[in-house]
């Protein structure tokens, strides 16, 4: 892998966790969580109009890709009302690490056995590395007993964890899917045109469901919220769209693992910008990360 699909990767890992701290949004101060559905319908509907016009200038994708790109729309939208729901239940510390996690050594085993790609020592150990790291940034002093004074507000308690899990392992079934349909069609289409087509059409589905679904206040938060929505929107497009180039210069598998040192992004911008709390044993986990970054790397 060069270093610059390296960087570019890295740079999208940052922007991931940059547009979930925003989507997760800061508790109030009597700890009550921000509802993260109206920020997600509003990205979604940045995606769409932003990209509407530009559905004029990119390529159309090939019929044989049509059915790829609208498996794609509906599994983006539904990990996105699963993600919704994880954060509903639990902070980004926990819900982030898990769903980020997981989802590498899936798509390794699947990229083996759908597009051929047989991972070479260095990227097998690296990607377990990562695996393991970003997993442990998440539950690392989850399981701390918790001191006489603490207060933990409900997403940090250990019975919201317990609630948001299934959730949380439903979103990384999600990511795993998708990021093997968009890796193959990003190959077939184009980087650029393929995530024009799928942002577009998969942000007037969310966007558009999510405000019928929520009804008045979901919509009214939603514009009071407009300038968010669209910052997370574009972050979250061209970090994506970032993605899916590195994927057709190198193999999915090794993209997508380096793609969740993001963890280590979130973690730190829940712990500075959303005041959650970091255990300092996280370094260890981190630690992981950065040799397995470092054997893919090598490979």
């Amino acid at each position: 892998m060069s270093t610059l699909v390296v960087l570019v990767v890295l740079g999208s890992a940052l922007v991931h966790a940059g547009w979930n701290a925003l989507l997760k949004g800061r508790r109030a101060k009597d700890g009550t969580a921000n509802d993260p559905l109206p920020t997600s319908a509003g990205l979604s509907l940045a995606w769409a109009l932003v990209g509407t016009p530009l559905l004029f200038v990119v390529d159309v994708p090939p019929r044989s890709v049509w059915g790829l790109l609208a498996l794609s729309v509906v599994v983006h939208t539904t990990y996105f009302a699963l993600l919704v729901a994880a954060y509903r239940r639990a902070d980004l510390s926990f819900v982030y690490p898990i769903a980020r996690g997981l989802p590498p050594l899936f798509i390794t085993m699947l990229a083996w056995f759908f597009v051929d790609e047989r991972p070479t020592p260095f990227t097998g150990a690296g990607v377990g590395l990562i695996a393991f790291g970003v997993i442990g940034v998440g539950l690392i002093g989850q399981t701390r007993k918790r001191q006489p004074g603490d207060h933990e507000p409900d997403g940090a308690t250990p019975g919201s964890r317990r609630r948001a899990l299934p959730w949380t392992l439903a979103v990384a079934a999600g990511t795993t899917t998708y990021v093997m349909l968009d890796g193959v069609g990003a190959r077939e289409t184009g980087a650029v045109s393929y995530s024009v087509w799928l942002t577009c059409l998969q942000g007037w589905l969310f966007g558009i469901g999510a405000g019928v679904v929520g009804g008045a206040p979901v919509r009214r938060v939603m514009w009071q919220r407009r300038w968010l929505g669209l910052g997370a929107g574009l972050l979250s497009a061209g970090g994506y769209m970032a993605a899916l180039w590195a994927m057709t210069e190198a193999p999915i598998a090794p993209v997508a693992a380096l793609r969740e040192t993001s963890v280590l992004f979130a973690a730190l911008l829940g712990a500075v910008v959303l005041k959650e709390k970091l255990a300092g044993r996280r370094i260890v986990a981190a630690l992981f990360v950065v040799a397995g970054v470092v054997l893919v790397r090598m490979s």
